[in-house]
């Protein structure tokens, strides 16, 4: 199926406040949902979103609520995510961190007690479009091993960074420091398929390509860097937001049970800091350094952080977004639970 990128936010958004999502969080979830599919990033996207909507119905998700202040200082917020859906509280943090830089420089907003708030990019792309420097973050469920560990010892971090640019998409990263996202692994499952070599390990700590079930761990990415890297990411969505270190897994926790989860944001405003005009001239003339350099043998591009996806995401606005067989499913049950036309998206 290959609907129309604006028709099928609207579908998704409907959704959601049909099945008791207030508009602004219905808004967020959506356009992250989306945005993350036309990036190519499917197992984050609206494929999701009927776990969500159930995870609501049991308890463990609040459509309704809104972020509260714990803390508050001029360039710092401490925020409770109070249960809610975490793109909605995830958006929310951003707004209020790119308010707090565009007037002291820079600032850091912390959020606790949200849910599953998907890819980091969509958050850290949101502030860059709107001329920041940014980084978005969560902390996850324990799921990863540690060097010289075996088991669930640490969450896998992910975490993104965006760079604004004049008059073309901005630059980002968005990564987990696993060797891969966890829901890649979860896919592979499905698709009954063995996972690539270094992804897991089994309960022993040892590497395995046939993980059974849930019961696996994620290997960290390059071994104790990925790790020392995770660590920090959780210190800063978990230790410095004051949330619970019993982070529950949003996927694999029964749906009544609240994650838990942590996000935090850092935005840099440039214009404080540079005329924005030198610093997009001095991003332009370091980026092209790297995508012009020397080309190994066979190879005829160099990309810069983020381009591949961006090609995937101007494909789909030009030619529609091609949903994988799971997300024409999932946005299929999302018809059946509301009523609304999937159909009507279509090209």
């Amino acid at each position: 199926m290959i609907v129309d990128t604006k028709k099928y936010k609207e579908f998704c958004r409907q959704a959601l406040i049909l099945s008791g999502l207030k508009e602004e969080a219905a808004e967020a979830v959506a356009d992250c949902c989306v945005m993350t599919d036309m990036f190519g990033i499917t197992t984050h996207g609206t494929v999701n979103l009927p776990k969500y909507l159930n995870k609501m119905r049991a308890g463990g998700l609040d459509g309704q609520s809104t972020p509260i202040v714990i803390t508050e200082g001029p360039t710092w917020v401490r925020l409770s995510g109070n249960g809610g859906f975490g793109m909605y509280n995830g958006r929310y943090a951003m707004d209020l961190a790119m308010k707090k830089a565009s007037e002291m420089g820079m600032a850091i907003v912390t959020v606790s007690d949200s849910g599953h708030f998907g890819a980091c990019s969509c958050y850290s792309v949101y502030a860059a479009e709107k001329g920041y420097l940014a980084l978005a973050m969560s902390n996850t469920n324990k799921l990863m091993c540690v060097p010289g560990g075996k088991g669930n010892i640490i969450g896998n971090a992910p975490i993104s960074y965006a760079l604004p640019r004049q008059g073309q998409h901005p630059i980002f990263m968005d990564i987990a420091l696993s060797q891969v996202a966890k829901l890649k692994v979860v896919q592979y499952q499905k698709e009954g398929k063995k996972v690539p070599d270094g992804w897991v390990v089994d309960e022993n700590g040892l590497p395995t390509n046939d993980p059974q079930g849930n019961n696996f761990s994620m290997s960290p990415m390059s071994a104790h860097k990925g790790y020392c890297l995770a660590f920090l990411v959780e210190t800063l969505t978990t230790v410095l937001s004051g949330g619970s270190f019993d982070i529950r897994s949003w996927l694999f926790s029964p749906p009544e049970t609240q994650s838990n989860l942590g996000h935090t944001m850092l935005v840099i405003d440039v214009n404080k800091m540079m005329d924005p005009m030198q610093f997009a001239s001095r991003l332009e003339e370091y980026t092209r350094a790297i995508v012009d350099a020397p080309k190994a043998l066979g190879s005829d591009k160099i990309f810069y952080p983020g381009e591949p996806n961006w090609l995937s995401y101007d494909k789909a606005v030009q030619e529609g977004l091609q949903l994988p067989e799971a997300t024409e499913a999932a946005a299929r049950q999302l018809a059946e639970m509301t009523g609304l036309d999937l159909e009507a998206c279509t090209i």
